[in-house]
């Protein structure tokens, strides 16, 4: 059985859609290197950024946009 890599996850920085971290690189700064990471959102937008500065968790996903939820008695 083939293994796959769990994907590192994030928040969009732009829309806080879902996004996936594809690339983590060290750039370096006056300071010494700093890790950057490359981040695609499923509505397509791609930053590369400071990982210090990456949304700690994902926003949820809606999966089914538009259903009402009962309010619970």
């Amino acid at each position: 059985m083939t293994e796959y890599p769990t994907p590192d996850l994030t928040g969009c920085p732009a829309c806080a859609a879902p996004a996936e971290v594809t690339e983590r690189v060290d750039l370096w700064s006056t300071d010494g290197p700093v890790e950057h990471a490359r981040v695609l959102c499923v509505n397509r937008h791609v930053f590369t950024m400071a990982t210090e500065r990456l949304p700690a968790h994902p926003a949820p996903v809606d999966d089914e946009p538009g259903r009402r939820t009962s309010p619970s008695t």
